[in-house]
């Protein structure tokens, strides 16, 4: 089931929203649940875990920027869109891994644009790899793999959870993700463009502050494939 929040302090704005998504739901025969918050102090205290959150970005207290910050501390994973009368916070949302911007008043089409996205994305986030060595074989998420490092022979595959060790060649592991958010940024390294925070012409620094190679002839592509990627969710 898909959980869902709505928090906004409008509450004309807020039901008009969750008849929007409602309607949609029930059209695309999804199963789910939305719930909405009047703040985004309620929305951060809840005990539910959603997958997608829609949070306006000017209210009373805290932002939604705020709230979107307070989130990620504790869930790399959930979608978050957020909804505003202003474009000037579209920058700030890049910070908090936003998936998408929607303007007020809220058009349903490019609401229901964003819905088929955000499948597609939890469809994206359920794939996987197989690690395999000699006495075992380890299903590993796509969503969980931070980056891809190559050591002589050995594979390793680190995730937000552990390291995982395997014999293969880099080349075939990348051709096997290609289809998906991650780049071959140096000769020993893949690495996944969900966890990039930043970058400069020798490094690329991941969300949990690590530091990997980034080749000189590859910067350029990196950079524009980046670029894209962000433009694809904000």
């Amino acid at each position: 089931m898909l959980k869902i929040a709505i928090c906004d302090d409008n509450d004309i704005e807020r039901k008009e929203i969750f008849k929007m998504l409602c309607k949609n739901l029930k059209h695309d025969q999804k199963d789910f649940a939305v719930l909405e918050f009047k703040s985004a102090d309620e929305v951060i205290k809840s005990i539910i875990k959603f997958d997608i959150y829609f949070l306006d970005i000017k209210m009373d207290k805290m932002s939604g920027i705020e709230a979107a910050r307070c989130l990620r501390n504790s869930d790399k994973q959930a979608i978050i869109v957020f909804i505003s009368s202003y474009k000037d916070y579209v920058f700030e949302a890049f910070d908090v891994r936003a998936f998408n911007y929607l303007l007020k008043p809220v058009d349903e089409k490019r609401l229901k644009n964003i819905l088929w996205q955000i499948f597609s994305e939890i469809e994206k986030q359920d794939r996987f790899i197989i690690a395999k060595t000699i006495s075992k074989s380890t299903k590993i998420l796509l969503k969980d793999i931070t980056y891809i490092e190559a050591e002589k022979r050995k594979i390793k595959i680190h995730t937000t959870y552990d390291v995982i060790e395997y014999y293969n060649k880099i080349s075939e592991v990348e051709v096997e993700l290609k289809e998906y958010d991650f780049f071959r940024c140096h000769k020993s390294y893949i690495v996944s463009l969900r966890y990039v925070k930043s970058y400069d012409n020798n490094s690329i620094t991941l969300e949990n502050n690590e530091k990997i190679y980034i080749s000189k002839y590859r910067l350029n592509d990196f950079s524009k494939a980046f670029m894209y990627y962000l433009k694809g969710e904000v």
